[in-house]
Formats: structure tokens, C-alpha cells, sequence
């Protein structure tokens, strides 16, 4: 069975959004900064 079209959008909004929060906690992890040289 293929996927529905509502599958197909919730992965390729769901990836991105995944990858940016596991890439902003490890800048957090390591800096201690959300935003390095702003905040």
C-alpha cells in the first residue's frame, strides 16, 4: 500500500523540523547559548 499524501507531508515537514531541534540542542549543549553571541 503507498502512503497517503498526508503521510508524505508530515514526513517532509516532520524531518527538517526534527534535525534543526537536535541541531539546536547540541549548540545548546555545548555553548550553553541558544543563539552563540547574542543571547
Amino acid at each position: 500500500m503507498q502512503p497517503s499524501n498526508k503521510t508524505i507531508l508530515e514526513r517532509s515537514i516532520g524531518r527538517p523540523a526534527m534535525m534543526a531541534f537536535v541541531l539546536l540542542t547540541g549548540i545548546y549543549l555545548t555553548t550553553g547559548q541558544l543563539i552563540p553571541g547574542v543571547v
